[in-house]
């Protein structure tokens, strides 16, 4: 059983190199967490531990296999192929932290494919910054690191097998499979909904402690597979046009008339799975909501940015326009340097705490939300298993008495604003105990979220924090109803945005907006600056330039209150136009995407 006990040792190995890597890097810049507890610098391993038993996992797979292979034939060609396949990981993981922690001082965020982008484009320039000790230093701190793992690296003296009989290679060989096999838990990062991502190990408001518990080896690969030329993308006039175009579109002052609020309110923001306008208007299925829209600040001609929640909540936080051919909430690097409406909030005093009843790792929220301004999250693991009763976790009305108790039971002065992100109406609708459309199982998890909603707000109208509370009310995008939607209607990004609370009074909107307006018009409310959202506009304001804009994969529209547009951009045709002036309209829509692009692929 030398092999088993071999196959676990090297497991275990390649975890320590991880984690020993954060402990070199922790006091390599110690001058960077003078401020931080020593508590921090213990989750720092404790939450990167999911990353480097997913490399261990990966780096363990093929000696696994020559494992295996190595109890039916003769070891000797077996273990040349071990101490090459060693000796070329060892050096290839020594590079990796070796320059995670030399470049980390230099560029603020862990070993991506940015050193690959700079090498196959200006490798001389790449050189050019180092100094020649500098360049020596590094090459034999990758040195020293490889001899080191190749050193203590778990040897394979196992000579010939022929000792063993035919029955008990077979077990050894059922047994190593299976272990094989296991790996992928692991690296896959459980058997949740979510897998590993980079942003699974951010835990903390220091963004410092979070790129100190990243795995550079995996950050690396991950960079790699989604490595995207985002800058030459959706090229479709000279810049100097595109940007003309786009400025016309942009207005980030700060309105000045009286529907302000001086003080600090309470800020409850909802999101909503799945929801749509079309649906608001169905078979009564959604009296809560349709309750809601008459009783606050109704917006009646208001859009979704995607078709995804992860471009949806990027777009409601940060009011970043949705992309077509990515979501940017999977490369942390570049949306954790986004403004978020969390980030804003906090600088100003707020406690900031996100709720999501499903695995917060899923799609990277976890490194989104701490990364943009969330102090605190609320998520799957914070329940009861008894709780995780659907696929997705945890439904909506154990985490909405989860948000209602921390309101009730917080001793914090602070204001607050809490968001959420509901999953109740997402397929397969697994809804707990709820039978209102018991023959048709989509439009009963809607009503079902919909009562969740409605007996929250009913709920929260009792305490005394509701009279200086705002609930603001919106749709992720829509879902599975109705069935087989159209693509490139309108119809399909309408959304309800409502809203409500002690001091909002009734009424009707008609501006024209779409989910990247939220941050803009909820500080804007607040009399909080709002000119770092670029591309937000306050729906309050009647001098700036009103318009919706969504995006679906490769397809993008824009709606104005005169003209409608909806764009395929790989068969480059109009599906759907409206209005006398939509061959300007789509010129606006086309700059638009191409400065989007521009800005992200800066970032």
């Amino acid at each position: 059983m030398k092999r088993l006990l071999l196959f676990i040792q090297l497991f275990i190995f390649w975890t320590l190199v991880g984690t020993v890597s954060k402990v070199v890097f922790l006091v390599m810049y110690h001058s960077l967490f003078t401020d931080t507890l020593l508590t921090d610098m213990f989750a720092v391993l404790w939450y990167g531990l999911c990353l480097d038993v997913a490399i261990a996992g990966y780096l363990t797979i093929i000696p696994a296999l020559l494992l295996i292979i190595s109890l039916w034939r003769s070891p000797i060609l077996l273990r040349w192929l071990w101490n090459i396949y060693t000796i070329i990981i060892a050096g290839l993981a020594s590079l990796a932290y070796c320059a995670n922690i030399g470049l980390y001082g230099f560029w603020g965020f862990p070993l991506d494919n940015t050193p690959l982008l700079y090498i196959r484009t200006s490798p001389t320039d790449a050189m050019a910054s180092l100094l020649w000790w500098q360049l020596l230093l590094a090459v034999l701190a990758i040195a020293v690191v490889a001899l080191a793992i190749i050193k203590l690296h778990p040897l394979w003296q196992l000579g010939k097998q022929n000792g063993l009989s035919v029955q008990q290679r077979l077990l050894q060989s059922v047994l190593l499979l299976l272990m094989t096999a296991a790996l992928i838990l692991p690296i896959r990062g459980g058997v949740g909904t979510g897998t590993n991502h980079t942003g699974s190990v951010y835990f903390s408001e220091n963004s410092r402690l979070n790129h100190a518990a990243v795995n550079p080896i995996f950050c690396f690969i991950e960079s790699l597979l989604h490595q995207e030329e985002i800058g030459t993308k959706y090229r479709f006039m000279n810049d100097r046009e595109a940007s003309e175009l786009f400025q016309a579109m942009t207005y980030t002052k700060l309105r000045k008339d009286s529907l302000q609020f001086t003080n600090r309110p309470n800020i409850i923001l909802i999101s909503l799975e799945s929801f749509s306008d079309s649906l608001m208007h169905y078979k009564n299925v959604t009296p809560n909501l349709r309750k809601s829209a008459n009783e606050g600040m109704y917006f009646t001609n208001f859009y979704t940015n995607s078709f995804r929640t992860d471009r949806a909540l990027v777009s409601i936080h940060s009011g970043l326009p949705a992309q077509p051919s990515m979501s940017i909430m999977d490369i942390p690097k570049k949306s954790t340097s986004l403004p978020s409406i969390a980030g804003s909030l906090s600088k100003r005093g707020y406690r900031t705490v996100f709720y999501y009843g499903g695995d917060i790792n899923y799609s990277n929220m976890c490194s989104y939300f701490m990364g943009t301004g969330f102090q605190e999250i609320v998520s799957e693991a914070d329940f009861p298993r008894k709780q995780r009763t659907g696929k997705w976790g945890v439904a909506d009305g154990p985490v909405y008495e989860r948000m209602l108790d921390d309101i009730k039971n917080s001793k914090d002065d602070r204001p607050f604003f809490m968001s959420i992100m509901t999953e109740s109406s997402h397929e397969p609708f697994d809804v707990p105990n709820y039978k209102r459309f018991a023959d048709d199982e989509v439009l009963n998890a809607f009503s079902y979220a919909d009562d969740c909603l409605g007996k929250f707000i009913a709920k929260l109208r009792e305490l005394q924090q509701w009279k200086n509370t705002m609930v603001v009310i919106v749709a992720d995008h829509l879902g599975c109803f109705p069935d087989n939607a159209d693509n490139y209607a309108l119809w399909r990004y309408k959304s309800p945005f409502i809203i409500l609370g002690g001091d909002i009074r009734p009424m009707q909107y008609t501006a024209y907006g779409s989910q990247i307006d939220i941050a803009a018009t909820l500080l804007g409310l607040l009399n909080i600056d709002h000119s770092e959202f670029t591309y937000s506009k306050d729906l309050l304001d009647a001098d700036a330039p009103h318009f919706a804009y969504f995006t679906f994969p490769d397809l993008m529209g824009m709606v104005t209150d005169s003209n409608s547009v909806v764009y395929d951009n790989t068969s480059e045709r109009i599906y759907a136009a409206e209005g006398a002036d939509t061959p300007r309209l789509l010129e606006k829509a086309k700059a638009y995407l191409q400065k989007l692009y521009d800005d992200i692929d800066k970032r």
